[in-house]
């Protein structure tokens, strides 16, 4: 698994994620903060925030998909 999160500070890190995964653990991680990435009007990926404890369950759903 490649490296995709970056601590933006201590207590908060952001997660990059391809807009299919992201569709697919929306509901289930209630994501609040996100920055998407477009291109030619269609959402690639997105950027989500999330606190230190929810970036292990994050961390752990993205295994699931081989991310």
């Amino acid at each position: 698994m490649e490296k995709n999160y970056w601590q933006i500070n201590d207590d908060l890190y952001k997660v990059y994620i391809s807009a299919d995964v992201y569709n697919e653990l929306e509901e289930d991680l209630k994501i609040d903060e996100t920055a998407k990435y477009i291109k030619d009007g269609d959402i690639i990926a997105y950027d989500i925030m999330v606190d230190k404890k929810k970036l292990k369950k994050v961390l752990k759903r993205l295994e699931e998909f081989d991310c």
